[in-house]
């Protein structure tokens, strides 16, 4: 879509929001608030939330990141709790920010409270054995299968559903509906958002800039290699049980491919993923996170930052918030009712991850990696 029709849509949506009492001029300025979107998508509806910083004016394109929540977490409960207000970095820097929702069921696991399973098929969950191995253990924890995906066998935990199309066609609209620019699009996410992430970015490598995979990648055996050279982030706790860093298994009985092993497949074996060398950011201090950087001379350099006292939580938080994101706004509610309200983000927060990963967009976008 043109630059007009881009400028139209975003007075449309504008106008939606002047009836409902913003976008008008007052004394203070309103903080910006998210906005829902639905669409159908394999004729299921599928819903994503749009975060528009006050920079924002329909015309200027703005850089944009697709981020994803985590396995039982939601797109607004992530924002408000696992991140703790990634929105107010994004207000910072000057972006675009696309918060996708999975697919989800209720389930009642071992007779007990229902709860609504959320997660994302990031296609190398669903197999008991995989190309490197077993991908669990026999007695790892079974998780609740979606009705709709038949039987998921011993190891499988997420959807079945076609989330890599979604997300493109999700892409698709953003562009269109929205002033982005089309060079500066990044894919995040958090545990199985950052799974998903790792395989979308291989999936979409022609039109993504960077990617940044927080406590989460694929499992052993499923890494892949973009069909071109892209930056990749990766940020890890040293205590995380979940996920581990270096793909011991996890407390549920699940292997994840370790961070070098990653590294080593997204720079397509390339010899200087063997060589990682100490990289210090100007946001995070040695103390709280111990970071490499391989390939750093080629177009797709992959940074590797370890938390050492960190566990399966957003990086730089002090402890989990709330219900760690198993919840939603009030933006959110009428679409999945039988979730808790979020506890809201605290006004200028200052944690280091979210930091470093806007500082790791704005230095693929200059090139100064």
């Amino acid at each position: 879509m043109g630059a007009m029709f881009k400028q139209i849509r975003f007075l449309v949506l504008c106008a939606a929001i002047l009836i409902a009492g913003g976008c008008g001029q007052s004394d203070e300025a309103p903080s910006p608030e998210m906005q829902r979107y639905t669409f159908k998508h394999n004729e299921s509806l599928r819903e994503y939330f749009v975060f528009l910083p006050s920079s924002y004016d329909g015309e200027r394109e703005l850089p944009v990141a697709i981020f994803m929540h985590g396995y039982g977490g939601t797109a607004t409960g992530t924002e408000a709790e696992v991140t703790q207000g990634l929105n107010q970095y994004a207000e910072e820097y000057g972006y675009v920010m696309v918060y996708p929702q999975s697919t989800w069921f209720m389930s009642s696991a071992d007779g007990g409270e229902p709860w609504e399973v959320t997660s994302w098929n990031h296609i190398s969950d669903g197999f008991d054995t995989g190309p490197a191995g077993p991908i669990c253990t026999e007695d790892a924890t079974r998780y609740p299968c979606p009705p709709e995906c038949g039987d998921c066998g011993r190891c499988g935990w997420t959807s079945c559903h076609d989330d890599v199309g979604f997300l493109k066609n999700l892409l698709d609209l953003v562009v269109a509906d929205f002033a982005v620019t089309e060079d500066r699009i990044f894919v995040a996410g958090f545990s199985n958002g950052a799974m998903m992430a790792n395989r979308f970015g291989c999936e979409a490598a022609g039109r993504i800039a960077a990617v940044a995979l927080i406590g989460g990648r694929v499992e052993p055996g499923f890494e892949c290699t973009p069909s071109r050279p892209i930056p990749m982030l990766q940020v890890n706790g040293g205590q995380d049980e979940s996920v581990p860093a270096d793909g011991s298994r996890s407390e549920s009985g699940y292997f994840f491919a370790s961070t070098t092993s990653i590294t080593k497949f997204w720079t397509d074996g390339a010899a200087c993923a063997a060589d990682p060398q100490s990289w210090v950011s100007p946001v995070v201090s040695q103390d709280e996170a111990r970071c490499t950087i391989a390939c750093a001379d080629s177009a797709a350099p992959v940074i590797d930052c370890l938390w050492p006292e960190g566990n399966h939580r957003w990086p730089g938080t002090a402890d989990f918030r709330g219900s760690n994101g198993y919840c939603v706004t009030k933006l959110q509610a009428a679409s999945m009712p039988d979730q808790t309200i979020c506890i809201a983000p605290e006004k200028n927060t200052n944690f280091w991850g979210s930091r470093l990963l806007f500082e790791f967009f704005r230095a693929v976008a200059h090139g100064s990696v």
